[in-house]
């Protein structure tokens, strides 16, 4: 059973490989596969397995030393993972709350979910997150409360309406202005009265095991969902940097920062672990392609930058029968304006803006000249559509958002060979037109072109892949 919809992608031998790549990303980072396999419990003692820096490592926490077992779960798929672990948990388990951006289908009467707003807060998410803080402020140091933290948390969480309306104003302004989520997430933590190690300071003096998805390049655990469980090392005036970086004054803006807890007392009982993270996608990929026959090679876990130029970096020096892998998260800089008269800015992810991106760069790639060259003529069509069919049929790529949405969209990415470029010349689409306009879904949509993936795993950045034959 396929995680994607491969068989209408799967059109050559190549793509198949790839196609086949990405599908054992997704089976690695499955929510219910996950849970039962690492988290287990023997005589009462909680055993959880995971990666500390690519090394197995296991944590056991006796159960019979607490008088209640709490579960909180923030961000994409918490809910499903919380409800997993309960499973699990059994009669250990108390209570819990879980907050997610869809609904949950497996019903445990003693877990409450809610649903809130992603990408933008709302007042859904305030009215979720008192719950939250309600709960932690019942528990008791002979408590134990289990965290779920994954991708997305630093919109659902949302304290207080001032922290919501200024979570809408510098998402919508500095996404815009292509500011990384670090930055981004730098501003939450200050604005907010949950997030950057607030609700362990509000569970305090309880036991916390914060098991971490982590969505954020490098996997800083203070940026993932905002750190509302991590010791944090930013302070209000490096938020406020970040703000004057990209025009934006506090006070003009109606930006009210506050410094987030630096008493270590607080995070002394907090257990923080990495519990999954796009390694676990990429390294999975990396023995797939192998199966396949292609010769894996791993460029980085840490990419970033524009996702325009993202495909440019793994093309470099690849050689046939390679799979080039990558993990990270790229940023679109928006254009004010749309370049194609009188229509609107497109639709479109950053995972479907870099597969449209490396398309335009498709035919340099096999004739080694530098993958910036720009060769679009001053016509309607791409002078390579025009002048003659492409030749570069050795090569496929793919990017992909592991939680299978791309900004939105429903697609998770997108893929693109020679055969796009076939399609796009029969159907006389202009790749710069659509990439200028950020209209990269429309595009792919078109030549048939957009990867849709279950969304049934944990949310771990983006996953890329490059192969040559």
């Amino acid at each position: 059973m396929h995680t994607i919809n491969f068989k209408k992608l799967a059109k050559t031998s190549l793509r198949k490989k790839a196609l086949l790549t990405a599908e054992a990303g997704y089976e690695a980072i499955n929510i219910k596969k996950s849970i039962f396999e690492r988290i287990k419990i023997n005589n009462g003692v909680l055993e959880i397995n995971y990666y500390d820096n690519e090394k197995p490592a296991e944590i056991l926490i006796n159960l019979k030393d607490y008088k209640r077992v709490f579960l909180i779960g923030v961000g994409k798929g918490s809910a499903l993972a919380s409800a997993y672990l309960a499973k699990v948990l059994g009669e250990k388990f108390t209570k819990g709350i879980a907050l997610d951006v869809k609904e949950l289908q497996t019903i445990n009467y003693k877990l409450q979910t809610f649903i809130g707003t992603h990408p933008l807060p709302s007042k859904k998410n305030i009215a979720a997150t008192e719950k939250i803080v309600k709960l932690l402020k019942d528990s008791s140091e002979k408590d134990l409360v289990i965290f779920f933290i994954c991708g997305g948390g630093s919109a659902l969480l949302c304290g207080f309406e001032e922290e919501m309306k200024g979570g809408q104003k510098i998402f919508k302004e500095l996404t815009a202005k292509g500011a990384d989520i670090l930055e981004l997430n730098t501003i939450r933590k200050h604005l907010s009265g949950v997030k950057g190690g607030n609700l362990a300071k509000i569970a305090y003096p309880a036991t916390i095991l914060s098991l971490i998805v982590s969505d954020v390049i490098g996997n800083n655990l203070s940026m993932v969902a905002s750190g509302p469980t991590v010791l944090d090392n930013t302070s209000k005036s490096d938020a406020e940097k970040i703000l004057r970086k990209y025009n934006l004054q506090p006070t003009a803006d109606n930006l009210k920062l506050t410094e987030t807890p630096k008493d270590k007392k607080f995070f002394r009982n907090v257990k923080n672990v990495l519990f999954m993270s796009n390694y676990d996608a990429v390294n999975a990929m990396a023995k797939k392609a192998k199966e396949l026959g292609l010769k894996p090679k791993i460029i980085s876990l840490t990419l970033k930058g524009e996702a325009k130029n993202i495909f440019s970096r793994l093309a470099k020096n690849l050689k046939s029968g390679e799979a080039v892998l990558g993990g990270g998260e790229t940023t679109v800089i928006l254009n004010q304006k749309s370049k194609i008269k009188n229509q609107k800015s497109g639709i479109g992810g950053r995972n479907q803006e870099a597969a449209l991106a490396a398309l335009m760069r498709l035919t340099t790639l096999s004739s080694g000249q530098a993958t910036n060259h720009a060769f679009f003529g001053t016509g309607n069509q791409p002078r390579f559509l025009r002048d003659r069919q492409p030749t570069t049929n050795n090569f496929v790529f793919l990017s992909l958002a592991s939680d299978g949405n791309d900004n939105n969209t429903g697609a998770a990415g997108a893929i693109g060979d020679y055969l796009t470029l076939k399609n796009a010349k029969n159907l006389k689409l202009n790749p710069k037109q659509f990439l200028e306009n950020h209209d990269s879904f429309n595009f792919f949509r078109k030549t048939g072109d957009l990867v849709f993936a279950d969304k049934k795993g944990f949310n771990v950045a983006d996953f890329m892949i490059i192969s040559k034959e």
